[in-house]
């Protein structure tokens, strides 16, 4: 009879291990399902346009080509490159800084029956310095607005500075520029925009009055160096031997195009954080699997 009942408590002992170890388990499966859960409420959140900002503090290194990188010309762009830095309020400053590149002549390149040398069109060096308003912050695609001061356009002078060289010497003006820019932005690395602008650069010494021809800046800094003063004929365009022709627009219209670099939003709050962690262990676990994965094959 003890013996029975011995046997019978060593039974009920063994039950009672397998019953708790049965429920650890379940109740370490309920954890790791709420923690899992949790962790997906969570990411709804952090993702959720509800909250999503993708204009918040974000800097951007960028290139590109026409106007704002840094500038465009009659039959020419520039090319050049800057930094932007957006605002938790959306409104971002940037500056750039490029050049034109020196270039044959499209309308007097080198020819036998004409020009021995052909014309060459002098190239020169660009900046920027601009402010803009970004909006649909929830959006990938934003519109967005922007004024600049800089070197906003340029052309040529239509004779070579001496006959010798053949080289048309670069007229840079400056002043101010108002766009309308099309952007891509989220929260991936990649950033494009398509800008329409336009610039005032004046009448330079024709809207002073002036003779001199070196005094090309008008008034609010801008600069227009495409018209001349000569005895007896008055004000000539530089831009063209027609002494009729007109000189360079003081308004016109621009475009430019460019691509960048996104960072990852700068001073992020704490459930932005958690969400990068989140990711970050994630991506861990990936790879943590895939050595597994490959090793047993």
């Amino acid at each position: 009879m003890v013996k029975q009942i011995s046997i019978l408590l060593i039974l009920l002992l063994l039950c009672a291990d397998i019953v708790w170890a049965q429920r650890s388990v379940v109740l370490d499966d309920r954890a790791a399902r709420k923690k899992w859960e949790e962790d997906q409420r969570a990411d709804e959140y952090a993702n959720s346009l509800r909250r999503r900002d993708w204009l918040k503090d974000r800097l951007i290194l960028e290139m590109g080509m026409g106007t704002k990188f840094p500038t465009m010309g009659a039959d020419w762009l520039g090319f050049g490159a800057g930094v932007e830095y957006i605002t938790k309020w959306h409104a971002s400053a940037f500056l750039t800084a490029g050049f034109i590149l020196s270039h044959e002549d499209p309308v007097f390149p080198p020819s036998d029956d004409t020009i021995a040398k052909g014309y060459n069109l002098d190239g020169g060096l660009g900046w920027r310095l601009g402010f803009a308003y970004y909006l649909f912050p929830k959006n990938p695609i934003h519109l967005s607005f922007q004024v600049s001061y800089g070197t906003v356009f340029y052309d040529h002078v239509s004779e070579p500075t001496s006959p010798n060289s053949g080289v048309r010497s670069i007229l840079l003006c400056y002043g101010y520029e108002f766009d309308a820019v099309v952007s891509y932005l989220s929260d991936q690395w990649y950033f494009g925009q398509l800008i329409v602008g336009v610039y005032s650069i004046g009448n330079g010494i024709k809207a002073k009055g002036s003779k001199d021809k070196g005094d090309s800046f008008d008034s609010f800094g801008r600069s227009n160096p495409s018209w001349d003063w000569k005895l007896g004929e008055g004000y000539v365009s530089r831009i063209t031997v027609d002494k009729e022709g007109e000189a360079i627009p003081p308004v016109g219209v621009v475009f430019g195009i460019g691509v960048g670099f996104a960072f990852e939003e700068f001073f992020p709050d704490d459930t932005e954080l958690r969400r990068r962690e989140r990711e970050g262990n994630k991506a861990k676990q990936n790879q943590f699997r895939r050595q597994n994965s490959s090793t047993f094959r």
